[in-house]
């Protein structure tokens, strides 16, 4: 398979910032670099496009090249190269700039493919001028979900369809980077494409967190409290929303101010009504421990007037009374707000 990646990886970030030799292991060079060296060891032909040479040492360029990695300064070089094509490039606009450039040049049923750089929905939105000309290229993922080269990466997540109902790439071409990912001897997860970025950014922190507390809640208010299944679904929906739209309006500041943490403590401590609620004791002993600092920050923080709505009601609002075809742009205009910011 041909495979071009975009992004070789900042190697300073990796080893000296984050000290991944001596957090996780592994060695040097990670992220595109190291995607380009497994691909090309598992025998595909794959370029590697990175117009700044300082972001590896010689000695790691001798290494992705030794792997039969042919590198380029050019972005048009690997667009002409490549069925695949994966961003592992700058945050945001810098991606979009980057897959505006190269669509013109990407063989025919090409797929663009994004990493934790930008949501593959985002970059979607943002070409849907440049796919009018190019309705034969898919849209996905191939998201490490971890850094490429530590102990951690044995997957990558692939983009799928949408949690609406669309379809951002064929079947063949699903089919193929599924295929990509296995070659390497990794384990392939296919998501709505719109789940991506929840399940595979740094977010996930907040991801992984937030699915403790709802199963632990659900098994305590259906288990123990024996509250009606829908009474419990709606209070899991109204405390998401509350907390994502004050972050949303009012940064994570103002969320600790409109929250009240000592309040908050207090009201979750009487829900302690089982021994092995782990995350309710994990949860209270670091509200419990907050750093003054932010303690001191939420004091000053201003709390910006916030609608709570339940989303998902709110889209069929807007469908019922415009019309599907009017709310589409309202409802995408909304939908990058979210991904993007």
């Amino acid at each position: 398979m041909k495979v071009s990646i975009y992004g070789a990886g900042n190697q300073h970030l990796y080893v000296n910032k984050l000290k991944l030799p001596e957090l996780f292991g592994g060695e040097p060079p990670y992220g595109g670099s190291r995607m380009a060296i497994e691909f090309a060891e598992a025998g595909h032909d794959v370029v590697l496009a990175e117009p700044d040479r300082n972001m590896l040492t010689e000695e790691m360029w001798d290494k992705v090249e030794k792997a039969g990695v042919k590198v380029t300064n050019n972005d048009i070089e690997a667009a002409r190269h490549g069925e695949m094509h994966i961003l592992f490039t700058p945050f945001g606009c810098y991606t979009i700039d980057i897959a505006k450039r190269i669509i013109p040049y990407v063989p025919r049923d090409a797929v663009l493919l994004t990493t934790c750089t930008i949501s593959p929905i985002v970059l979607y939105s943002c070409l849907k001028y440049e796919l009018r000309e190019r309705k034969d290229i898919g849209i996905s993922s191939l998201h490490p979900a971890a850094v490429p080269g530590t102990p951690q990466h044995d997957h990558y997540i692939i983009g799928g369809t949408s949690l609406d109902g669309k379809d951002y790439l064929t079947e063949e071409q699903l089919k193929k980077c599924i295929e990509l990912i296995e070659s390497v001897n990794k384990k392939a997860y296919v998501v709505p494409i719109d789940v991506v970025s929840a399940v595979s950014d740094m977010g996930v922190l907040t991801t992984a967190i937030a699915l403790a507390g709802i199963l632990e809640y659900y098994k305590v208010g259906r288990r123990i409290i024996g509250a009606p299944k829908k009474m419990v679904e709606q209070q899991i929906v109204m405390a998401l929303q509350t907390l994502a739209s004050l972050v949303a309006t009012s940064g994570v500041y103002g969320l600790l101010k409109a929250l009240n943490v000592e309040l908050v403590t207090k009201s979750a401590s009487s829900m302690n009504l089982s021994e092995d609620q782990r995350g309710l004791k994990v949860a209270l002993d670091i509200l419990n421990n907050i750093d003054e600092k932010f303690v001191e920050k939420a004091k000053k923080a201003k709390i910006n007037p916030t609608t709570l709505v339940d989303s998902q009601a709110l889209v069929n609002e807007i469908k019922g009374v415009v019309g599907e075809k009017a709310a589409e742009g309202i409802i995408e205009r909304s939908r990058k707000k979210l991904f993007m910011g």
